[in-house]
Formats: structure tokens, C-alpha cells, sequence
């Protein structure tokens, strides 16, 4: 990792080694994140913001460790969220998540960062919240007759993030408006065309098959 604030990606303080010892701990004491709400379309359940922080807040606090604070910003066209995990010793570590937008209005704004808060959230403390682990299967399954991903972690990041956003949609005019983003990054050379052709293949595979 780097402390580096101009390079995107994961980061961290010179040291962390208090940070470490301290986040240690508290993922000996974390529950599992009870589910608390629920997808009506999908008719799935998960566990919100609200919940994950309120699961956390408990050892994370008592080991000298904040929830993680968040910030938005732009990088190459892209909005994104920084969000960085702080130990009382003044040690941090960061992450990187892209906010993916169906409407350029706030309310799709704020729906995109709660979104993306959670993910960071649960990646940069540890958390749990019971999701199923099949040892990669369904993903093998979709990828098997597809392109290798390019080795580029932002790509795959955001495709990975689009993916998860066309399954969540509310309709298939917002998830056809996720897909219609991720062809306008194309077209600005911010991700590889291989990229949305595996989004565009999951967006075929939920909506026109419900269609």
C-alpha cells in the first residue's frame, strides 16, 4: 500500500502497526451483521448502512478505531468515495469504491454513496454479514465462455460494482441507464471495452430474461 494521496487505490499511513493490532481485536469481538432489510424486486435481504454501523461501532470503539469517515470526489470523469478507517494513534488505511449514478440528480447521488459506504464499511473493518460463499461458482459459471478480465484493478473494480448495480436496480430503465454509463467510460478510455461487454451480458441475463 501507499500513503500517497494523489494515487488511487488502497492507501495508508507510514505505519500501521497499532492500527492493525487494534483492528485485530476488533473483528475478535464483531457479531455477524444481521440482515434488516430487503429487496422487493429480487425478493433478497441485507444488511443496510445503518445496521453495519451500528454492529461495528461497538469494538471498533473500544479498540481506539472510528467508523470510517467518507469523502466524494472526481477522478477522470468518475465520481468516487474514499473512505479511511482511523486508529486513536493517528495510523489509517483507505479505499477506493466508483459511484455509479442511473440519474444525474442527488437522489441517485446519496443512493450511490450509502451503497458504496457500506462495501467500504465492511471491507476496511472486517465485517460480516453472512452473504453466501460458494467458492466462486456462480461466477465461473457466468465467466466460462467469456474474455479473460485485464489485470487492471480500477477496470475490474468498477465492473464489479456495475455488475452488483444492474442486479439491485429497481426497474430495468434504471439498470439500462448503469449500463448506459458504463458505455459512456468506454468511450472515454477510462475502462476496457471488455468491461461492458461482461456488464452488458449480466444486464442481458437479469432483465431481458424477465422481460
Amino acid at each position: 500500500m501507499n500513503y500517497d494521496n494523489n494515487i488511487l487505490g488502497p492507501s495508508c499511513s507510514p505505519e500501521t502497526s497499532e492500527l492493525t493490532k487494534a483492528l485485530a481485536k476488533a473483528q475478535a469481538e464483531y457479531p455477524i451483521v444481521a440482515y434488516d432489510s430487503a429487496n422487493p424486486h429480487f425478493k433478497s435481504k441485507f444488511a443496510s448502512y445503518a445496521q453495519c454501523c451500528d454492529s461495528l461501532r461497538g469494538p471498533l470503539t473500544k479498540n481506539g478505531l472510528s467508523l470510517p469517515d467518507f469523502r466524494p470526489g472526481l477522478v477522470g470523469g468518475q465520481w468516487i468515495v474514499i473512505g479511511t478507517l482511523r486508529h486513536s494513534s493517528g495510523q489509517w488505511i483507505s479505499g477506493a469504491a466508483p459511484l455509479l449514478m442511473g440519474k444525474g440528480d442527488m437522489q441517485s447521488f446519496g443512493a450511490a454513496m450509502t451503497y458504496a459506504k457500506r462495501t467500504l464499511l465492511m471491507a476496511l473493518c472486517g465485517g460480516f454479514s453472512g452473504e453466501a460463499d460458494d467458492d466462486g461458482h456462480s461466477v465461473s459459471e457466468q465467466s466460462a465462455k467469456k474474455i479473460e478480465p485485464k489485470s487492471d484493478p480500477r477496470g475490474l473494480a468498477y465492473q464489479q460494482a456495475a455488475i452488483q448495480a444492474i442486479n439491485e436496480a429497481d426497474s430495468k430503465e434504471h439498470a439500462q441507464k448503469r449500463l448506459d454509463m458504463v458505455r459512456l467510460r468506454v468511450k472515454e478510455k477510462a475502462v476496457p471495452v471488455e468491461v461492458f461487454h461482461r456488464v452488458e451480458a449480466e444486464f442481458k441475463k437479469v432483465w431481458e430474461v424477465q422481460a
